[in-house]
């Protein structure tokens, strides 16, 4: 599972392994896709991603893969909301 805990941070998986990116929902989050190689998003599977959780991948290969997000503070309709922008990037370390 990669969280906000993991900014800037190397996790490691296996290959099969499932990678939940759960970076919560006071932020509105725009992933970037993955890479296709190292992880890859199934297009045979349909998750329903419980909340809080933006996307699950697959590590489809040994090798290194980032993932980064970005976006703005999801504030209540009809409320003041700042405008600041988080970003987000972790490094995938996927093993035999």
């Amino acid at each position: 599972m990669v969280t906000k805990a993991s900014n800037q941070q190397t996790v490691t998986a296996h290959v099969g392994d499932h990678i939940q990116i759960a970076l919560g929902e006071d932020v509105n989050w725009r992933l970037e896709p993955p890479d296709g190689t190292v992880l890859i998003q199934e297009s045979n599977r349909s998750y329903l991603l419980v909340r809080g959780t933006q996307a699950i991948w697959l590590a489809r290969s040994a090798g290194r893969s980032t993932i980064e997000a970005s976006g703005g503070m999801n504030c209540p309709s009809g409320t003041a909301c700042p405008m600041l922008l988080a970003v987000f990037t972790a490094t995938i370390q996927v093993l035999p």
